[in-house]
């Protein structure tokens, strides 16, 4: 887990490089990826700007409208073109003569994405003794 700031863009960057974009959206686009490769954001931003953010992996059957932190892959659906046969190296990236693929561009926008995620994210409280959320039976 990383704190990284808002307002900062490169703390984002270096705790996930222009690389680590490429590796996982490499993994991502192959048609019968299980699990998907990006960030997970898992605080919303304080006063500062600064939310903790780890790189994570997501089970594609998983359910995560429910989960306490906010997951963002690396490839988009229009995004799968630019991987030749899903290798995931920048060399490989398919270039098309009258519309090359930008992956410094398509990094940029994801980094944009976790940005625009994070400062969307809505996060319950943490819970504390009488909350109503501990409420019930809880098995046994």
């Amino acid at each position: 887990m990383q704190s990284v700031n808002i307002d900062r863009r490169e703390t984002i960057e270096s705790y996930y490089p222009l690389d680590s974009f490429i590796h996982d959206a490499g993994l991502n686009a192959r048609a019968k990826a299980m699990v998907m490769h990006g960030l997970r954001i898992l605080s919303s931003p304080d006063a500062a700007g600064d939310f903790k953010l780890t790189k994570a992996q997501h089970n594609v059957a998983e359910d995560a409208h429910d989960q306490d932190a906010v997951f963002v892959y690396s490839v988009r659906d229009d995004d799968n073109a630019w991987f030749d046969k899903a290798e995931p190296d920048a060399a490989k990236a398919v270039h098309a003569k009258d519309n090359p693929t930008n992956v410094e561009g398509l990094y940029r926008d994801f980094i944009d994405r976790v940005i625009q995620a994070a400062r969307d994210a809505h996060f319950q409280p943490a819970i504390g003794r009488g909350e109503k959320r501990l409420e019930g039976f809880h098995g046994g």
